[in-house]
């Protein structure tokens, strides 16, 4: 249960950024998603530096929702994303 509230959550973040931040946001998850499928790949130390930048971030990304929108896709590139899988798979089921 708590995995769909999450792809819910996720939806529902989507739907509510302008289409430029939407597009960017997707090339990243799908930018990460063929890195993390790539034999070898060092998804640990990607992991790693996303959270470096989410502990020191710049001016301005300090606190609140302008934290939120900083993190967020950072959290991409170190976050499992089976939670992605199931989104593409419910967008089919609409379709």
């Amino acid at each position: 249960m708590r995995q769909y509230r999450r792809v819910y959550d996720l939806e529902v973040k989507l739907n509510n950024l302008p289409p430029f931040d939407q597009g960017v946001l997707m090339a990243l998850v799908s930018l990460t998603a063929t890195l993390k499928s790539m034999p070898g790949f060092d998804g640990e130390a990607l992991g790693k530096a996303a959270q470096r930048f989410i502990d020191e971030p710049p001016l301005g990304c300090e606190k609140g929702p302008a934290f939120d929108a900083y993190e967020w896709p950072l959290s991409v590139l170190k976050n499992d994303l089976s939670q992605l899988q199931i989104l593409l798979d419910a967008d089919k089921t609409r379709n």
